[in-house]
């Protein structure tokens, strides 16, 4: 089964200048990845709200409130991205 890796509780802010009318916009993001089992995991950005606390480092699952259904009945991840856990770590066989 494939799990998501925390490793760091580490939070990544970036700022878009305000232009025009639009505010300054902050993000906030922590690095995750993706480990479905391939040789090596795959690096991406989870997005957190703007008082959301970081995810500890462990293993999480994908909530299934994160997917959503495009225009076309396809899945598709939705803004925020959550996760699920921290889980035990795998049993090794």
């Amino acid at each position: 089964m494939s799990h998501i890796i925390v490793k760091s509780d580490a939070v990544l802010t970036r700022t878009i200048p305000a232009r025009g009318d639009r505010k300054e916009i902050h993000f906030r993001e922590q690095k995750a990845a993706i480990d479905s089992g391939e040789d090596f995991p795959l690096p991406f950005n989870v997005q957190l709200d703007d008082d959301q606390r970081p995810y500890p480092p462990g293993l999480y699952q994908l909530d299934l409130a994160s997917v959503e259904v495009n225009e076309y009945g396809g899945l598709k991840f939705g803004r925020r991205v959550r996760l699920v856990g921290p889980l035990d770590p795998p049993k090794k066989a």
